[in-house]
């Protein structure tokens, strides 16, 4: 069983919320704080610190006994807290929490128009930061403006620039692609542009249209249409190769990195290993137990006054809680692990679900290895072929096993 965690801490706020954007996100400086100034903000942070560290006290113990590995501040804009309030997070998580021998990874996601040079170093060194993400998208001035994003390309240059005079040495950028009027050349120039920075990961997103954001229900009404799908495909190969050319190595489906600069803390998610969430909207994957074998993923209410209010009177702000039976545990652990480029090993699975994949999945993983999608290896293991990685969501969605299925131990 794996013996550390992953802390996730989520920053609601953002300058202004992007029409795509389906995260559980608020304007930082709304109607209720107009007219009072930076002095109502001040309160609102220190309040939403407060409130984090009494989550944190709440839900830690359910996960006592583990080192910290990775502690990741996502939002929403996190940057927008002064240092000294994530270094109050920060130091509570420590204290509790031993780091493990590996050494902490600590990531802050930061948006270009929100940040300036002296906070970032403050950032590196009082909050000791070292891992930092950029919310770039795209260099390319319309296509920042089609998404409904708050800033231009010459500030995310001026961003990545002035973190690295600020001594970040694993820097994330993160880019979108199949944009709204995008095309291959458009998307040429923002990797062009990226490669200028060398970052040490690059992590890429499709613009999808969620139901309950602005661009969801304007293509409801037919007023906005989707990338074509084999137009996305190209994009994404094209991705692909060129990141790969430059030596990037694509080690989940969504994400590249040089060797060694590998997200430590996302890649819990796909290994399944405890991660706490505290704060808004926040999902937590609790350590299995003798009450819950194989763990059990919780989902904070993304309404902050009720997460506020369940806090405030001593409980959880849960939305959902839900103990994983063993058939979802195993579905799980085989769609989470075909998105990495390791794909799904046999030990491991054998030792915490006493078969080999192969007794749950046989005539899957034939027909699958049959068409190209997936491959097997000598050893057994499974993973993802280039054309695979294409039909992804088809491909993870032939390992859901239904609770009246009989197999196994």
């Amino acid at each position: 069983m794996d013996k550390t965690i992953g802390v996730y801490v989520h920053i609601p706020f953002c300058e202004r919320i992007c029409p795509y954007c389906d995260f559980a996100v608020e304007a930082a400086r709304d109607s209720a704080l107009k007219g009072n100034g930076s002095q109502a903000w001040e309160v609102r942070e220190a309040e939403y610190v407060e409130n984090l560290l009494r989550e944190f006290a709440l839900r830690a113990p359910a996960f006592e006994g583990l080192s910290i590995a990775s502690l990741y501040f996502g939002g929403g804009t996190p940057s927008l807290f002064a240092p000294s309030s994530l270094l109050r997070i920060r130091e509570a998580v420590t204290d509790y929490f031993s780091e493990c021998a590996e050494g902490l990874e600590v990531t802050l996601e930061v948006n270009p128009s929100t940040v300036e040079r002296e906070r970032l170093k403050q950032f590196r060194l009082e909050t000791r930061v070292n891992r930092l993400s950029v919310g770039v998208q795209s260099f390319d001035d319309s296509i920042l403006k089609s998404l409904g994003r708050a800033h231009l390309a010459h500030e995310s240059h001026s961003t990545i620039e002035a973190a690295r005079d600020a001594g970040f040495e694993n820097l994330s950028i993160d880019l979108m692609f199949a944009a709204l009027h995008q095309t291959p050349e458009m998307l040429s120039v923002d990797l062009e542009r990226a490669l200028e920075h060398a970052p040490e990961h690059i992590s890429i997103y499709e613009l999808v249209f969620e139901d309950r954001t602005p661009f969801g229900r304007a293509a409801a009404r037919g007023e906005l249409k989707s990338y074509p799908e084999e137009g996305a495909a190209d994009l994404l190969d094209q991705i692909t190769h060129g990141l790969r050319a430059s030596g990037y190595r694509r080690y989940e489906l969504t994400n590249y990195s040089q060797p060694g600069f590998e997200s430590a803390h996302n890649q819990r998610y796909w290994r399944r290993q405890p991660v706490l969430g505290i704060g808004v909207g926040a999902h937590s994957m609790d350590v299995s137990s003798e009450s819950f074998p194989f763990g059990a993923r919780r989902e904070n209410f993304r309404d902050r006054r009720r997460w506020e209010d369940h806090l405030r009177e001593g409980d959880a702000p849960h939305a959902v809680s839900e103990e994983l039976t063993r058939l979802q545990a195993i579905s799980e652990a085989c769609f989470l692990s075909l998105r990495t480029e390791e794909g799904l090993g046999i030990s491991a699975f054998v030792e915490e679900f006493g078969a080999p994949p192969r007794d749950f999945f046989g005539p899957v993983i034939d027909r699958l290895v049959s068409v190209g999608l997936l491959a097997e290896a000598s050893d057994g293991r499974i993973s993802l072929t280039e054309s695979g990685r294409l039909l992804a969501d088809s491909v993870s969605a032939e390992f859901v096993l239904s609770e009246d299925v009989s197999v196994g131990k």
